[in-house]
Formats: structure tokens, sequence, C-alpha cells
């Protein structure tokens, strides 16, 4: 078997010794995925909510939060078997509901993403132009959805030519952001003094109330931390154990996605603008600020080429017998067509990225709480890898018609419970919100009743193939 390719694009399990990343490749690795320009756009996000000194604890502790959780859901299992991340999920939610999660988890979502990024690429370049042309930016142009899908196409040419070339590119542009960054913030303190900058307000506050809006700005950053669910249980798998799958998540992606949030908020209270593609072009002169923006509208191509990497994979083995005659570079391009498509069709998804981002904590939140249960509680941290590749009714992760019933009535009604604590339209809460948070009350409700419902159905019924008190390894349900 050849390990490398199948480490960039299969499915088996990587045993121990074919495995690429120690502790510090991984680091590195999640570094470079997360110093990425949304980063900009969450901490900008911070200006209209709270004031520097509650935005810097928001973003710090709500980062933490999200970015834990999630390794525990899906890093750890993915380091200990080497299991690509959407096939290990038929054991919590069977073969059919595997590619249910998949669909909306990753193909929505990433897709949205994709969308995103891309229009900050063209908006980047049109306040480039804007600058060095000395005229007013346009970031409603016509000509920014033509610079959008030549971003998209630039990311698809990437990612066709596989995980070296997306190397090759974060090796470039992540040591550049971290430059870029350092280089805003001495700008920033260039004319205003630390303390200046710590005493600076909010340039809105949507409530009344100081503690629901710093609770709002830490829902938002543990949005921001959940929302890595669909990307590195993939990149895990490629580590050599659990250790080395769990804490360069907290070190490499926590570390600079808060940098990269710290810097777009204090962008944005010191120039009054939460969109980094305009608030760049004041930071200093005219070639700078040119520079600046040229590089960060292609350093969305880095974050763009990580996410369509892992998205493409999944799809790879989800619908393995439908796209399996695909080639890679046309499996690329096949998904790159549904990004330009929905460009058109929401043409107010970069303006309103914050709904979009809240949304995506609703259903990683609910999916990262009963991952937990299953795979720490319920399966007590051992899975039969040889189940997770029985093709239909033979195999013990099955379930009833290939979904698990208990795993998608929990994720439902985390969702739903989500979405009555805190509006991802209007931003109103519960009262207890304040309290709670949204994101993790979901994560813990979703999970309990997982837990209750699998008590109940699967494991007596003996669906999922889940170990009793009188088994010393799972038997499977036939």
């Amino acid at each position: 078997m050849d390990y490398a390719l199948e480490a960039e694009r299969g499915r088996a399990p990587l045993s121990s010794r074919s495995r690429l990343w120690g502790f510090w490749e991984y680091t590195w690795a999640n570094a470079a995925l997360a110093i990425a320009t949304w980063g900009f756009l969450i901490g900008g996000s911070m200006a209209l909510v709270v004031d520097v000194k509650q935005g810097l604890l928001a973003i710090v502790l709500g980062n933490v939060l999200g970015v834990l959780l999630v390794g525990l859901a899906v890093s750890v299992s993915a380091g200990k078997y080497g299991v690509e991340q959407y096939t290990f999920m038929r054991s919590v939610f069977g073969h059919n509901g595997s590619r249910l999660i998949y669909f909306f988890a990753m193909v929505l979502l990433t897709v949205g993403w994709l969308v995103v990024l891309g229009i900050m690429f063209g908006r980047s370049i049109d306040s480039v132009i804007s600058v060095v042309a000395e005229r007013e930016v346009n970031p409603n142009g016509w000509y920014i959805s033509l610079l959008t899908i030549l971003a998209i196409a630039l990311t698809a040419f990437v990612v066709a030519k596989g995980p070296t070339s997306i190397k090759v590119f974060n090796t470039i542009v992540a040591p550049a952001l971290i430059l870029i960054m350092g280089l805003m913030i001495w700008l920033f303190l260039h004319d205003s003094s630390v303390a200046e900058l710590l005493s600076m307000q909010a340039l809105d506050s949507p409530f009344s109330s100081d503690r629901a809006n710093f609770m709002v700005a830490v829902e938002i950053n543990i949005a921001a931390g959940f929302s890595w669910w669909p990307y590195i249980g993939n990149l895990s798998r490629i580590t050599k154990n659990e250790r080395v799958a769990f804490w360069p998540n907290l070190v490499g992606i926590c570390g600079a996605a808060i940098a990269g949030e710290i810097v777009g908020m204090l962008g944005a209270v010191k120039y009054g603008n939460a969109d980094p593609t305009q608030w760049m072009a004041e930071t200093g002169g005219i070639w700078l600020s040119a520079v600046v923006l040229f590089f960060v509208a292609f350093a969305n191509v880095t974050s763009m080429a990580n996410i369509l990497y892992t998205a493409v994979v999944g799809m790879r083995q989800m619908f393995q017998k439908l796209l399996g005659r695909l080639s890679w570079e046309w499996l690329v391009v096949a998904f790159c067509a549904i990004p330009i498509i929905v460009l058109f069709l929401v043409p107010g998804l970069y303006d309103g990225f914050m709904i979009f981002l809240v949304w995506t904590a609703a259903l990683y939140s609910a999916l990262t709480g009963i991952m937990i249960i299953d795979y720490y509680l319920l399966r007590k941290r051992i899975v039969r890898l040889r189940e997770l590749f029985v093709e239909g009714r033979q195999s013990a992760y099955y379930f009833i018609g290939g979904f698990n019933p208990a795993s998608m009535f929990a994720m439902v009604l985390g969702v739903i419970l989500f979405a009555v604590t805190f509006n991802p339209y209007t931003f109103s809460h519960s009262g207890y919100f304040v309290f709670t948070t949204a994101s993790l009350l979901t994560a813990a409700a979703a999970g309990a009743i997982y837990w209750i419902l699998s008590e109940i159905f699967s494991i007596r019924r003996g669906l999922g193939g889940y170990m009793t008190v009188n088994q010393k390894t799972p038997e499977a349900a036939r």
C-alpha cells in the first residue's frame, strides 16, 4: 500500500509508522490553518459588541473552550485509530447518518466559508486598487464576483495538486502573515499607546447590559472555536499518537486564531470599521497599505485551500460508490462549482457572515457533545475498525437503515435548543444564556440526550456494537 497517498487522499486507517506529523509538525500545520484572514473578520465583529478589554478576554476564553471540546470530540480518536473523520463517524451516526452529517457539516458550511473568503479576496484586491488609484472603494461592485470566482479557481488549482502544493503555500504564506500581523500591531502602537488601545470602546453594543454583551462576544468566539470541527479530525489522522493529535490544537490553532482576532479587533476599533479590507487601507502609507492588502488577498487562498482539501477528502470517502471513478482533480473541480453557484444565490453572505458563523456553532456544538459522550462514556475509547469499513447491514455500525436514531434525534434537539437560547439572526437570548452560553449548553444537552437514548434504545437492542458489562470487546449487532 502507498501510505503516502493514503495519508493524502485515502480512507484506510494509517498505522503509527506511516503517519507524518509529530508534535511540532502538527502544531505548525494547525497554525498555518488558523493564521487565516477570517480571524480578522471575527475579531472585527468584537468591535461591534464589546470594548477592547472585554474583547481580549472573550477572544481567549471562547477560543480555548471551543477548540478544547472539538479536540476531544474528533482529534483524540483520529490520533488513536488513524481513520478519516467522516468514516469514523459511522460508529456514532451510522453509515447513511454520517453521509447526512457530512453534507450539512462539511459541504454546506465549507461552501459558505469558501464564498466568504473568496469575497474577502475580491474586496482586498478592490481596496488595493482604490489605495493606489486614490478612489473610493466599491465593496459591492460587479467585479467583486469575478474576483471571487478567480479566488475559488486558484484554490482549486492548488488543491488539485495535492497536499504538497498546499504545504508549500502554507510555508510561504503563514510566516509572512505572522509578519504582517506584527507590522499591523506596530502601526497601531505607532500613534497610540497600549493604554489608549485598551481604553477604546466598542463601535456598537447590541444590548444595554455589559454582561449580556460580553457573553455574546464569548459565544461568537466559542463559535469560532467550534468552527474547526469539520477539519481537524482529518488533519489529526496524520499525527503519530493521541497526545500529538490533541495538544497542538490548543497551541497552534488557539494561538494563531487568537492573534488574528486581536489584530482584527484593534484595527476595527481604531479605524472605526469592522471590515478588515477597508480599515487596512488606513494602516500605513499608500504603498505599504497596498502591499499588505494584496498579500492578505492571497492569504485567503491558503485558508480556502486547507478547508477545500479536507472537504474533498471527506466527499471522496462518503460517496465512494458514486464518485469512485472520478479522479481527484475532477472531484476538486466539481466541489468548487457549488460555492460559485452559492455566490450568486446568496449575495449577502459576506456581510452577514456573523449569522453564518453562529449557525455553524449550533450544529457543531451538538455534534461535539454527542461524539464526546459516545467515544469516552459509551464506547470507553474502543471502536472496531473493521466494522467501520463493512458495508450494509453486516456492519455493527449500521444501526437502523444506516441511521442511528439516538444521535440524529439528539442532534436535532440540540440545534433547536441553541436557536431558542440564542437567536443567530438577532442575537436576542434567553435569561439563562448569560450563565450557560448557547454552545456549551447545547453540547451538554445534546450529549446527555444521546446518552439516555442510547442506553434505552440502542444498547438494549444490541445496536451499534457497544460493549456490555459482560464483554471485553464490542459485539457486532447483526
